[in-house]
């Protein structure tokens, strides 16, 4: 009860860790957010075959009030089909994601997800799909977006790690060509554990185009140096 991690992103992050680069794709497009006031249940399937987190929240996410009486339903399920299998193949994760909400009765938003992850040693992926809904009032068009995200991290034994990732997404179905697109390319050093403390460096590039816009929107071009210290 009370304000509290949304079920998706938390677990999510526990697999992507660079969070301190910038968030995940679908919270970085904005379709919901990473903590909400509202009651959840979270179970773990025996044997470590995974688990379901459902919950009921305002849906405005932590940092708003809720401006109506309508409640978001959030649902995910993951599955690891492999968790008596070889040791390489019980990092892989399967999971769904459903977030159903109201701007008001009868204008939908809504979020469908699907996830693949993998974790291993030397490597952690995550691919992520999604289609998304948004009718802001009865007088508006239901407006359809959907998108993609392929991450990848690969690792050494001494710290080092790169980090890929790429996000697509057509913000409006409607228009034909749409798509922005982000490019992320870094390599990073995760310090020697001190105690509780994880502490990393990464240097980056992050860059994003956007296609068939308007107005047109230009290209833009970062590099950056971030920094983690975690308690």
């Amino acid at each position: 009860f009370g304000i509290q991690q949304t079920p998706l992103l938390d677990y999510e992050e526990g697999i992507y860790r660079y969070r301190f680069q910038g968030t995940t794709f679908t919270e970085r497009e904005g379709f919901y957010n990473s903590a909400d006031a509202g009651a959840s249940f979270h179970y773990n399937f025996p044997s470590n075959y995974g688990e379901a987190h459902v919950g009921v929240f305002n849906g405005e996410g932590y940092a708003k009030t809720d401006p109506n009486d309508r409640k978001a339903i959030e649902i995910r399920g993951t599955v690891r089909p492999f968790a008596s299998g070889a040791p390489i193949l019980r990092g892989l994760r399967v999971t769904g994601f459903y977030f159903g909400d109201n701007y008001i009765k009868d204008a939908e938003r809504t979020r469908a997800v699907g996830q693949v992850t993998f974790e291993s040693t030397y490597l952690n992926a995550g691919f992520d799909a999604i289609k998304a809904h948004d009718q802001t009032s009865v007088t508006r068009p239901n407006v359809e977006a959907s998108g993609w995200s392929f991450w990848a991290t690969p690792k050494t034994p001494h710290g080092w790690e790169a980090l890929l990732r790429y996000d697509q997404l057509q913000p409006d179905s409607r228009v034909d060509g749409q798509a922005r697109k982000r490019t992320i390319v870094g390599v990073a050093y995760w310090f020697p554990h001190q105690g509780s403390v994880s502490s990393a460096i990464l240097l980056d590039y992050d860059g994003q185009t956007f296609d068939n816009f308007t107005p047109p929107a230009s290209a833009q071009k970062r590099i950056a140096v971030h920094g983690l210290i975690n308690f």
